[in-house]
């Protein structure tokens, strides 16, 4: 190979296609959103910690059955562009709209709208992934994608983050989310009018999306916790449909019954702990709004950046392992989290704070990639895509469950009590998938 057509493969290779960028200005709104709803909820409209729980699992309740809605209608219908543009312009008007709520009434109603339309952008913009690529070549754009949806979160929480910091020192706080609300919406607006220019409907669409075992190790619950957890249907890029159900239920005795229960048990544990997290940091240890940013800037850059080289280690080998020790190593940064709930705030805890959501970043890493590969290998050959659809709907499920869990607890108990079972529960997750390893490495051999 001469000098020149070595360029141009590594040209080739490294290019991300111009659509991809189409959906920035939407993720960036879509990672504002997020961090700020909860302080909205608190701060703006006067409402409580299970008010936020309740905003979270109804969004994620909504989400779930919207998701596959819009995937199967987008699938028969063989239509994708209409879809987004569908998707973009719910998103922009619901989060303008919620920007001046003035109740918690509103702001459930806007939210679950708002929900429903975002559910149509993940599904179909990774069908238009799958019909815009050989299938060879799925697994490269698909990771391209995340990285570029990745990135985009990452930049939405810096810029929230410079944003309250200058915008305090002229208007109230009030004013100063209210705006930054308003910008996520107007700037999710640029998604719409770079959809009619950069994103073209393909020349062949798949109706029935065939699953690339290839794909194993690139599908993930979202590249972003935080996002996963407020959104946690995302991923399901391979729509349930009534006839793949037999496929996908099984025996909780099975091996991947079993996987399935530690799924719900740790998402569960999830919801329980981050929901009501960036209320005990503001209405417990004191932080301020531009430190909730600058935790989740400093957890979603290590989430981000990790991704791509563990989704490449797990890709060559059983990832089940790692994703039990990462558990693990997760229950003990909760049990960080209870320690700081139990004892007096000290100047020190937010440092410790920071700490532990370096290691949070660092496991959820590795957690959200295993996933996807574990369940693939459990399901067997030409059963994966219905299990891994399967996987995701009950993330949903247990996102709605958590979330209202999550809401009922810390109010009752108290924070403590409220990590101190998310940390139970994530340690018994652990231990089950430890126990799965031989299955998993039998699997395989």
């Amino acid at each position: 190979m001469n000098i020149t057509t070595k360029k141009n493969a590594w040209k080739l290779e490294s290019s991300v296609p111009l659509w991809f960028f189409a959906f920035v200005p939407y993720k960036i709104g879509e990672g504002l959103l997020i961090i700020l709803m909860p302080l909205f909820i608190i701060q703006v409209v006067g409402g409580t910690v299970s008010d936020v729980a309740k905003v979270n699992s109804l969004i994620a309740l909504v989400g779930m059955f919207a998701f596959i809605l819009w995937g199967n209608l987008s699938d028969k219908m063989g239509y994708r562009t209409p879809f987004l543009i569908l998707g973009f312009l719910g998103f922009t008007l619901c989060t303008s709209m919620l920007s001046f709520s003035d109740n918690l009434s509103q702001v459930l109603i806007l939210g679950s709208v708002g929900g429903f339309f975002m559910a149509t952008i993940t599904p179909v913009g990774s069908a238009l992934v799958l019909d815009s690529f050989p299938e060879q070549e799925w697994p490269k754009f698909f990771g391209k994608f995340y990285q570029v949806t990745g990135w985009s979160f990452v930049a939405s929480v810096l810029f929230g983050m410079t944003w309250l910091n200058f915008a305090s020192k002229y208007v109230d706080n009030v004013a100063a989310m209210r705006g930054l609300l308003l910008f996520a919406g107007v700037v999710s607006s640029l998604s719409l009018l770079l959809c009619f220019l950069w994103v073209k409907e393909p020349k062949f669409v798949r109706k029935r999306r065939k699953f690339n075992p290839k794909l194993l190790g690139q599908l993930t619950v979202g590249v972003i916790e935080r996002r996963a957890v407020f959104y946690p249907s995302r991923a399901l890029y391979f729509v349930l449909r009534p006839s793949s159900l037999s496929q996908a239920v099984q025996p909780l005795g099975s091996p991947l019954g079993r996987y399935y229960l530690c799924s719900l048990l740790f998402f569960v544990a999830i919801n329980l702990v981050i929901v009501p997290f960036p209320v005990f940091l503001t209405n417990t240890l004191k932080a301020t709004n531009t430190q909730v940013f600058l935790i989740a800037l400093v957890k979603s850059t290590i989430e981000s950046w990790l991704y791509v080289p563990v989704g490449h280690w797990v890709h060559q080998r059983p990832g089940i392992k790692l994703q039990a020790q990462a558990t693990a190593l997760r229950g003990g940064v909760f049990g960080i989290f209870v320690l700081l709930a139990l004892i007096p705030p000290q100047p020190s805890s937010l440092a410790f704070v920071g700490l532990a959501q370096i290691l949070s970043g660092i496991t959820w890493a590795a957690i959200a990639v295993s996933s996807s590969t574990a369940v693939g290998i459990l399901a067997g050959k030409e059963k994966e895509g219905s299990a891994i659809g399967f996987y995701n709907a009950i993330i949903g499920a247990s996102g709605a469950l958590g979330s209202l869990g999550s809401g009922y607890l810390a109010a009752t108990f108290g924070y403590s009590v409220c990590f101190g079972i998310g940390a139970l529960l994530t340690a018994f997750t652990a231990w089950l998938l430890w126990q799965l390893q031989p299955v998993v490495l039998a699997k395989t051999s």
